[in-house]
């Protein structure tokens, strides 16, 4: 009876046993084919997918993790869609006319830049023009000289009256009566007196000591 008992160590349930060494060689002798026979095609070996970590928990607790983070994000999706929604006529109405003010500006301001920049530019053309235009040369007044300078006249009546003046004390002797006609005789003394009184002291002086 005992000889027919079969031996744990030879029996089917031994045999079928393997140890987490064995699969670790399996695998390390898997992965060495893996590469050699995409050495012999002279390629580089793709990424092997990474195996998932065991997990403990049941299936019942995997399905209710499941559920719960499909519903996280179908909430998280709403709460997204909701944050939009489409604008009223009135509400399009006032941003119209908003956006209409602003291009308004915008055109005015764009006008007032043009109108200041073409008046600089014409500001400075003609301070170029100014600049280059030929300078004119400065004509200055011609001093008059000493000898071209005109004398004051000395007023000839001063100067007969200092005549007049120098002659007093001077006794004139009259002169004989000649037969002219008598209406002559005035205008000829006129004239010689005349005369007499025009000339310098010194001429009269020789006419009264001839005399």
């Amino acid at each position: 009876m005992e000889d027919g008992l079969p031996s744990v160590s030879v029996g089917g349930v031994g045999s079928r046993f393997i140890s987490q060494n064995d699969l670790e060689e399996a695998k390390a002798r898997r992965d060495d084919q893996w590469k050699a026979a995409y050495a012999r095609l002279g390629q580089v070996p793709p990424p092997q997918p990474v195996e998932d970590s065991f997990d403990g928990r049941s299936l019942a607790e995997k399905l209710a993790a499941n559920r719960a983070a499909k519903q996280e994000e179908w909430e998280e999706k709403t709460k997204l869609a909701n944050q939009f929604r489409a604008l009223e006529e009135d509400e399009i109405m006032f941003l119209d006319s908003i956006r209409e003010k602003q291009a308004e500006e915008e055109r005015l301001r764009k006008a007032q830049d043009g109108e200041e920049l073409s008046d600089f530019r014409k500001a400075v053309a003609a301070r170029e023009n100014d600049l280059n235009k030929p300078t004119q040369p400065m004509v200055q007044p011609r001093k008059q000289s000493d000898d071209t300078m005109e004398k004051p006249k000395t007023p000839v009546v001063a100067s007969k009256k200092d005549v007049k003046k120098s002659l007093k004390g001077v006794v004139v002797k009259k002169r004989p009566k000649s037969n002219a006609p008598t209406s002559n005789e005035p205008k000829a003394k006129g004239s010689i007196k005349n005369t007499d009184e025009d000339a310098p002291p010194a001429t009269k002086r020789r006419k009264i000591s001839g005399s």
